[in-house]
């Protein structure tokens, strides 16, 4: 008896409503091949970091504000291929990996578990002031929290974007003068430029990778309120947004924090190892013993 043709598209469409757009109906339909995500990505933070130990003083800010963990497990290399098959599952109906084995997605406690950013306080929103400031602002702003200036506006991409190499070499001037002796007002402007640079390459990174938005400098100006916001949901959400794009049509690139992503799904594969490991054992020691 011959097996009529199965279509590999969900069996209904009561609620994935966006299936004619999806990604996988341009492959199922011929209209796209498919091809690995590989995003724009520079390693600034790390190439930073590679000869340079933080002092204690700014590993104790970044400790108690909640992002030091990002610094403690270091780079990860990423995988593409898993990224792309994960975001050709991933559904913007309902936020929702649909997997052959089930569903699946990323929840506020992945985030705060592996990489130990804070998901209980205020949301992490740009007030309309920030919004409607012009470039010059901006870099007025970038300067009285940094000390770092750029030569003229012309250094910022789009209202209020700067590139990361330029946020990292003013780091390397820094750097050498951070000692136990070092004015407060130092420690803060660099902290604030680490920061900056951890947003633009990990956790709110755009598709150009190396580009970071100066609106965050609304929260970096007091350092001490930083814990008091729900960074980790900010992450997620963004995260959530750039899958929801990336998963439509024929979007070839896709941007957030990627790497919590792979971890997990790593951890997650880890589990499954593991239980099944538990139940062989307890099989073999029953029929064995």
């Amino acid at each position: 008896m011959e097996v009529p043709p199965l279509h590999p598209g969900p069996a209904s469409l009561e609620l994935l409503l966006l299936q004619g757009d999806h990604k996988s109906s341009h492959i199922w339909e011929g209209q796209l091949l498919a091809q690995t995500f590989r995003a724009r990505r520079v390693d600034d933070m790390w190439a930073f970091l590679k000869d340079r130990a933080l002092h204690p003083r700014i590993v104790r800010r970044l400790q108690n504000m909640g992002f030091y963990r990002i610094v403690e497990i270091g780079r990860l290399q990423l995988n593409w291929s898993l990224i792309t098959a994960l975001i050709e599952r991933w559904r913007p109906e309902t936020h929702i990996f649909y997997l052959p084995i089930g569903e699946a997605t990323i929840m506020l406690q992945d985030v705060e578990v592996m990489y130990g950013l804070l998901v209980d306080g205020h949301p992490v929103a740009m007030s309309h002031a920030m919004r409607e400031q012009t470039g010059l602002q901006y870099l007025d702003m970038l300067q009285r929290l940094t000390g770092l200036q750029p030569p003229e506006e012309t250094a910022l991409v789009g209202a209020s974007y700067l590139q990361l190499t330029t946020v990292r070499q003013h780091l390397e001037a820094l750097h050498p003068d951070i000692t136990d002796d070092t004015l407060e007002l130092h420690i803060h402007r660099y902290t604030r430029l680490l920061l900056l640079l951890m947003f633009g390459e990990f956790l709110f990174p755009n598709t150009s990778g190396n580009l970071v938005s100066l609106r965050f400098l609304h929260h970096l100006e007091r350092l001490d309120d930083l814990p008091q916001y729900s960074w980790g949901a900010a992450v997620l959400g963004y995260l959530y947004m750039q899958m929801c794009r990336a998963s439509m049509g024929t979007q070839r690139d896709v941007a957030g924090f990627l790497l919590l992503l792979q971890m997990k799904t790593y951890s997650n594969t880890l589990f499954i190892i593991t239980y099944l490991v538990k139940i062989y054992l307890k099989f073999y020691v029953h029929f064995v013993c």
